[in-house]
């Protein structure tokens, strides 16, 4: 500005009149026009105007490809016409590398074309700063330019590069905002709570609106995690195809073996252009979220890209939750509690599912007699004794909050104080295990009432530092304990007579104070070093 403002000192009357008049016109032009290329076209044709030009065009770099692109232009006559049809990119590249303004005679620029030999043509690059070439711009006439007009053309040079760069700022703000609203729309389908294959396709339809793809997808590891496999598409027809299968596999894989978005332009088949962006949560690789084809585009530009890197985040988060609710479900969906459940599909962190050593108690049940019972019982009564026994058992142990582990024939064994911590985790256990023995007692009760036998159970509680955790293979998995007193657990229920409780000298320190016991001295378990004293529990505290 100041170099700009010494230069209107020099100039005469009417020319400082003019360069003023274009300074206050740029600056209205730039707090009235935001749209960047409205406001570029609108200082064009106001140069155009000031100088009388039969042709003006301004030429930016790309900012990220730095190819030197026309954005705007104001013309007035078949010449212009004839004029354009000249200006090569490599014309437009000469008049950004200039160092200042430049006028140049048609026939110098143009030898075969004599219509054009009557032009003079006025070249000035646009550059911010010391040498930040943000572009050019050309302008032609008939009549040669004066001196006091470059110098008109310096001053509005000076302004033009502060136009362009209120224009980047303009366009990076509407992209940023693109890319909110791009999460605010996955996050609105994703709020939504829908199936889970029916949000992967709704994703898709608004990816393909978004970036204006004419194909989206979406690949996740089959259950090995080794495998990537085709989970949605919005056009299940194209990738039914295997060529096109097999090309979207490459890229995909190309993309995860990077760790980063990929894009493929100018591909010589039917899919011309694809993007593929790793899913990735806590260093977990769960898939590929790409699009294919870019309407009305050869190929999908860096704008393109941010726009499905910011979709992405939260495409990752979606699809993670809810894989792992849905892992959650199938897991413990039978196991615990629904309230449990609730708490657990709230938490951000599965991890637990991964293995812990921690402090808990585990309660076995079991059928005494019950070979007897299978010898003198048909199949489908004994069947039918059995379910309402596990039936009832499940229901005693899931209103105390404890966590079904698993059925062994009839053989009940819960956990308590995982996967939701549960500081009295030995006195829940305790109260379970009496509810557990009135319940049966009455199932016992009607059984017999009914013809059945005496089939009484033993109930055996311990506690000690175990390992928990999903445990199984790839086709079936449950969420267990393993440690020495899962052990003492199962050992005290085989020698609990029908109808006691018995529990283990850890379960009794923790709650001592809450049960009335009477001490068993002397017991022997396999696998376990010296006698124990075990307690019988009769009762609790009042």
């Amino acid at each position: 500005m100041e170099a700009a403002q010494k230069g209107i000192d020099t100039l005469a009357p009417e020319t400082i009149r003019r360069a003023l008049n274009i300074i206050r016109e740029i600056d209205r032009i730039r707090d009235e026009i935001t749209e960047p290329v409205a406001m570029l076209t609108a200082v064009v044709a106001l140069l155009s105007r000031e100088l009388q030009t039969e042709l003006c065009l301004l030429m930016l770099r790309n900012r990220e490809t730095t190819a030197v692109e026309l954005k705007a232009l104001h013309k007035r006559n078949q010449i212009s016409d004839r004029l354009i049809e000249q200006i090569t990119r490599q014309l437009a590249e000469r008049v950004v590398l200039l160092d200042g303004v430049t006028v140049w005679p048609g026939h110098d620029l143009f030898p075969g074309q004599e219509a054009l030999h009557e032009l003079w043509l006025t070249a000035v690059p646009i550059i911010m700063g010391e040498n930040e070439r943000l572009g050019g711009m050309l302008l032609a006439r008939t009549r040669p330019f004066s001196n006091d007009e470059i110098a008109l053309l310096n001053i509005a040079e000076d302004h033009i590069d502060s136009a362009v760069i209120q224009g980047y700022h303009h366009y990076d703000m509407q992209q940023r905002l693109r890319e909110l609203e791009a999460i605010y729309q996955i996050d609105h389908i994703r709020d939504q709570d829908l199936p889970f294959d029916d949000m992967l396709n709704a994703v898709l339809q608004r990816l393909g609106n978004i970036i204006a793809a004419e194909i989206g997808f979406i690949m996740l590891y089959d259950q090995s995690g080794h495998k990537l496999e085709m989970r949605a598409a919005t056009h299940q027809d194209l990738f039914e195809m295997s060529p096109h299968y097999r090309l979207v596999s490459e890229i995909a894989n190309d993309s995860l073996r990077q760790g980063t978005l990929v894009c493929r332009n100018s591909l010589d088949q039917p899919l011309h252009s694809i993007m593929c962006l790793p899913l990735i949560l806590n260093e977990r690789v769960i898939g590929v979220l790409g699009v294919a084809n870019r309407r009305g585009q050869t190929g999908f530009s860096h704008d393109d890209q941010r726009l499905l890197s910011a979709i992405g985040s939260q495409m990752d988060t979606a699809i993670f939750e809810s894989l792992e609710q849905r892992h959650l479900r199938q897991v413990l969906g039978r196991s615990v509690d629904p309230r449990i459940m609730e708490q657990l599909l709230a938490q951000t962190d599965t991890g637990f599912l991964e293995g812990q050593r921690r402090i808990l108690t585990v309660l076995y049940a079991d059928v005494r007699g019950s070979t007897s019972l299978a010898e003198n019982t048909e199949p489908e009564q004994l069947v039918q004794f059995i379910n309402r026994y596990l039936g009832a058992m499940t229901e005693v142990i899931l209103a105390h909050e404890g966590t079904l582990d698993k059925f062994v024939g009839d053989e009940v064994m819960a956990l308590f104080g995982a996967p939701v911590e549960q500081p009295d985790h030995a006195i829940r256990a305790i109260r379970a295990g009496l509810a557990m023995q009135a319940a049966h007692g009455q199932l016992v009760r009607d059984w017999v009432a009914q013809g059945g036998q005496e089939a009484p159970i033993g109930i055996g509680i311990a506690t000690g530092e175990l390992i928990v955790g999903e445990m199984g293979s790839v086709h079936r998995t449950d969420y267990t304990v393993i440690g020495r007193a899962a052990n003492l657990g199962a050992r005290i229920c085989g020698a609990a007579q029908g109808g006691q409780v018995l529990i283990s000298p850890a379960t009794y320190q923790l709650a001592a104070e809450q049960v009335v016991a009477q001490p068993i001295h002397g017991m022997q378990f396999k696998g376990m070093a010296g006698p124990m004293t075990v307690y019988h529990v009769t009762g609790l505290v009042e």
